[in-house]
C-alpha cells in the first residue's frame, strides 16, 4: 500500500526544514544552553549563521541579551530561557528584550521560550523563538521619553522627612502615576495611581492625570474635595472606555507628623513602625474615573520618630512564584520586614529585588512603583525642592 504524496511525513521533512519555514526566529539548545539548532529567519533578524552560532553558548558573546533597564539577562537567574528548562515551563506571555546582532548593535525582540521534554517527559532542552520589533520599539521608546519627562519627580530634600521613590514599568511605557511635592513650607502631596491595563492606552489615561495634577494644583491641600473632583474629571475622559485607576493620596504635615489621606479602591498603605511591625492606614473609597459623581472622605494617620510610610501598587503583591503561589499583602510584610526602610530609594531597588526572586517570571507581571517616606529619630530644620501651590 502506497501512501497519499500529499500528506507530510514530519520524520522525513525534518525539523530545520520546519525551522526555516518560520519567519520568526527560533533556536534550540541542549540543558546548559549550547545551541543545536537555529533557523534561517534566526540568522536575517541578527545576521549570525548558522555554522558560526551552532555547538556554542547562547550567552558567549552571541545575542548577550538585557532588558529595556539594561540589566544583563545572560546569567543564571535572569535568563528566560534558563528559567524556562530549570523551572519546566513554557513564558505565560511574551517578552521585550534586546539581543546584540552580530555587527555589535543592540535589536529589540519580543521572546518566548519553553523547555523541550523527551517522550518520558524529561526536560533535555530549550527553545527560544524571537521577532524583530525594530519599527514598534523606536515609536514606543520616544512616547516612553514623553511619559518619563511628564512623570520626572524631584525628591524633596527635608530634614524632617525623608523621601524615596522607586518606579520600573512593566513595559516601556507604564500605566502607575506618582507624585511627590511640596505644597507649603510643611506640607507634601504624595500620591500613588495605578491605571487598570496595560501599554499604551494606559500611559495614556495617566498623562490626563499628570495633566489634572497641574489644574488641579489649588485643591491639594484639600486630599477629600482634590480625589473627588480628580474622579469626576476621569469619568468625564474615560467612562465610555471602562478605564479606571486605583489612588492614594495623601498630605503629610513634616512638623507635626500627621498624615491626611484619601483611598480610592487601592492596597492600604503600610507603616512600618521604628520599634517593629506593620500598621495598615485603612480607607475605602470607589475607584476613579468609575463613577461622575463619587465623593471622598478622608482618614488620618501619623508617622512616629522612626516610622516609614510606605505607598505602592499592587505590583508589588501580585506576584507569583514558581508553584503559582501569590505573595500577597501578608508576604509582601514579611518582605518588607527583612529591609531597613529608612535607608529610601537604596531600600526600595532591595524590595523589587526580592520580588524577582520570589517570582516565577524574568520580570515583574505589572508595573511596580514605591514611595517611603521616613520620619527620622533626629530632624533638624527644613529645606526643600519641589513646586509650592
Amino acid at each position: 500500500m502506497t501512501s497519499d504524496p500529499l500528506e507530510l511525513n514530519l520524520e522525513q521533512l525534518g525539523v530545520g526544514a520546519i525551522l526555516d519555514a518560520l519567519s520568526d526566529g527560533v533556536y534550540i539548545t541542549d540543558p546548559d544552553r549550547r545551541i543545536i539548532a537555529w533557523n534561517q529567519a534566526a540568522e536575517k533578524i541578527t545576521g549570525w549563521k548558522r555554522e558560526e552560532v551552532v555547538g556554542r553558548s547562547c550567552w558567549d558573546d552571541i545575542l548577550v541579551h538585557i532588558d529595556k533597564d539594561d540589566h544583563a539577562l545572560c546569567g543564571h537567574e535572569h535568563c528566560p530561557l534558563h528559567r524556562a528548562i530549570v523551572t519546566g515551563k513554557r513564558s505565560l506571555s511574551s517578552l521585550m528584550v534586546f539581543a546584540k546582532n552580530r555587527a555589535g548593535e543592540r535589536i529589540p525582540v519580543e521572546v518566548t521560550v519553553s523547555p523541550l521534554r523527551d517522550s518520558g517527559g524529561r526536560v533535555v532542552g530549550g527553545i527560544e523563538i524571537f521577532r524583530d520589533l525594530g519599527a514598534m520599539v523606536r515609536d514606543l521608546d520616544r512616547a516612553r521619553i514623553i511619559q518619563a519627562h511628564a512623570l520626572e519627580c524631584p525628591v524633596p530634600r527635608d530634614d524632617r522627612l525623608r523621601f524615596g521613590i522607586h518606579y520600573i514599568p512593566q513595559e516601556l511605557v507604564g500605566g502607575d502615576f506618582y507624585r511627590v511635592e511640596r505644597i507649603d513650607p510643611d506640607r507634601y502631596a504624595v500620591m500613588v495611581a495605578d491605571v487598570v491595563g496595560h501599554g499604551i492606552t494606559s500611559a495614556l489615561f495617566v498623562m490626563q492625570i499628570r495633566s489634572l495634577w497641574e489644574e488641579m494644583r489649588g485643591d491639594l491641600r484639600d486630599p477629600a474635595g482634590f480625589m473627588g473632583k480628580l474622579g469626576a474629571q476621569l469619568n468625564v475622559l474615560c467612562s465610555r472606555d471602562d478605564y479606571f485607576a486605583t489612588a492614594v493620596y495623601a498630605v503629610i504635615d513634616a512638623s507635626s507628623r500627621d498624615i491626611e489621606y484619601v483611598n480610592a479602591g487601592h492596597p492600604s498603605p503600610l507603616i512600618a513602625r521604628g520599634g517593629g511591625g506593620f500598621d495598615r492606614l485603612e480607607a475605602s473609597g470607589i475607584m476613579l474615573g468609575f463613577d461622575e459623581g463619587s465623593s471622598y472622605t478622608a482618614a488620618a494617620g501619623r508617622l512616629e520618630r522612626g516610622d516609614t510610610l510606605l505607598l505602592y501598587t499592587d505590583g508589588a503583591t501580585e506576584v507569583f512564584d514558581a508553584q503559582d503561589r501569590e505573595l500577597s499583602e501578608q508576604g509582601f510584610m514579611s518582605l518588607l520586614a527583612e529591609q531597613d526602610l529608612s535607608k529610601g530609594e537604596s531600600a526600595l531597588k532591595g524590595i523589587e529585588e526580592r520580588l524577582l526572586k520570589y517570582s516565577n517570571q524574568l520580570r515583574l507581571p505589572d508595573d511596580l512603583t514605591l514611595i517611603s517616606v521616613h520620619a527620622p529619630l533626629a530632624a533638624g530644620g527644613r529645606s526643600g525642592s519641589g513646586a509650592a501651590g
